[in-house]
């Protein structure tokens, strides 16, 4: 009798286990998320006085722009550097080709590698990196200037106009490009 409810009793340890593990997989396969993104981005969303920008443009360049451009924005090889979006956001219509610039890309005979279309992120995260950029990397006059910088509704406008990576070259403004790396 003692070996019998030995018997029982693994089973019924196995059978839990085994109920364990397809409960995981099934978790894990599908992904479950406890929060979603929109609900994480509330806690940026602009306020009645001021857009809080800081912390998550930088997590965003982290990890959308980094990977090409380099943690000090300096570029490399096929990529360029970012010290001249400076000069494009002053630029007359440079402030719209900025965001456009972001939501469709860019394919250019000047660079080794096009720009993919960072459309994916939503309109705070892109502002957010957007901001990041023009405060950093040698674009550091913009902020002296007398100009607002990005906020979400800026980049929602500019959406939805079915523009090519290549006709995004054809729009740039005329200003001075860095040398390639």
């Amino acid at each position: 009798m003692r070996h019998f409810l030995a018997s029982i009793a693994t089973y019924i340890i196995i059978a839990f286990l085994f109920g364990a593990a397809v409960l995981f997989g099934a978790v894990r396969s599908a992904q479950v998320v406890v929060s979603d993104e929109t609900t994480v981005l509330t806690q940026y969303a602009p306020g009645p006085e001021r857009f809080e920008w800081e912390e998550l443009g930088a997590g965003s360049y982290l990890r959308n722009c980094e990977n090409c451009h380099g943690a000090q924005g300096k570029g490399w090889d096929q990529y360029p550097g970012l010290d001249h979006i400076g000069l494009l956001f002053l630029a007359p219509k440079g402030r719209d080709y900025v965001i456009d610039l972001h939501l469709y890309g860019l394919t250019s005979d000047r660079w080794g590698a096009p720009m993919p279309p960072m459309g994916h992120m939503h309109d705070i995260q892109l502002a957010a990196v957007l901001n990041h950029v023009l405060t950093r990397f040698g674009n550091e006059t913009v902020v002296g200037k007398d100009v607002a910088l990005y906020e979400p509704l800026d980049i929602a406008a500019r959406r939805d106009q079915g523009l090519t990576p290549r006709q995004m070259e054809e729009r740039r403004p005329d200003v001075p490009l860095p040398a390639p790396r």
